[in-house]
């Protein structure tokens, strides 16, 4: 009888024994994946700083490479202007490089608003594509002043996107002039802008549109149907095409087109 009781009390402290381990154990492992689980965490967050930090290193290079295309663009356009002050590149080349230059910068700065987008979001496929779209760009303008030329014009052509390229030969061919020695840029208070202005003009109320504008004194207000609009217009001017602005206006018997570069705009004077 008291043997028996000792085994059963040997059995008790046993599974009393037992119990109390198996919930040290369970502790202890519960503290082992908490910390597993934190120290995850933190590797896990460590490496997304690493990666982030990476990407805007990769992003500040691009940008970077994006810049210069536009610095080597502007350079490009300085020196074809300087050939044809000096008289080293015949003014009709030069009236081509000058509609070239007000055509080509719409589609730089489209691609260059695609290769931003990509570089943002990190598509490394589209910054390559825009990348190499740029590099043959810059491939075809850096050359030395000596060996820019029709050839340069006609491969640059090749960059503009396929409505341009149809509208750069109408607007060579419209046979335009950016000089003339009769217009002026003159500020105009009223409207608070700059506008090409004959010296004997000032500005005079548009009844029909509200509005001020430039006008000699023999001027009177004419309708323009294709814009819909009335203007002061010289009495013997007539409608004409203006393929830059892509509107008809009225203009004077051999007027040409003239750029306006506070307005950044064309327009016949």
């Amino acid at each position: 009888m008291k043997f028996k009781r000792i085994i059963i009390s040997t059995i008790f402290i046993l599974t009393i024994f037992s119990l109390f381990v198996s919930a040290v154990y369970a502790d202890n492992s519960g503290y082992f994946l908490k910390g597993f689980a934190d120290g995850f965490n933190k590797g896990f967050q460590m490496g997304m700083q690493i990666k982030q930090k990476r990407e805007m290193k990769w992003k500040a290079e691009q940008l970077e490479e994006l810049e210069k295309v536009f610095v080597q663009w502007e350079f490009f356009t300085d020196t074809v202007q300087n050939l044809v002050e000096s008289g080293q590149m015949t003014p009709e080349l030069g009236r081509k490089f000058l509609v070239l230059n007000s055509l080509l910068p719409t589609d730089l700065q489209e691609h260059g608003q695609s290769l931003y987008n990509g570089i943002m979001s990190v598509d490394k496929d589209k910054v390559t594509e825009e990348k190499q779209y740029f590099k043959n760009v810059i491939d075809t303008i850096s050359v030395t002043s000596g060996q820019i030329n029709s050839k340069t014009f006609s491969n640059l052509s090749n960059f503009l996107s396929y409505n341009k390229k149809a509208l750069i030969n109408i607007i060579i061919e419209s046979g335009f002039s950016y000089t003339t020695s009769q217009s002026e840029l003159k500020y105009n208070p009223f409207e608070n802008k700059w506008e090409f202005a004959m010296p004997n003009e000032n500005p005079k109320f548009n009844t029909f549109e509200n509005k001020w504008e430039f006008a000699s004194p023999e001027d009177k207000t004419k309708y323009n149907p294709f814009e819909n609009k009335w203007s002061y217009e010289n009495p013997n001017s007539n409608l004409k095409y203006n393929p830059f602005q892509n509107k008809w206006e009225y203009a004077p018997s051999g007027s040409v087109l003239k750029y306006n570069p506070f307005a950044d705009s064309w327009s016949y004077e």
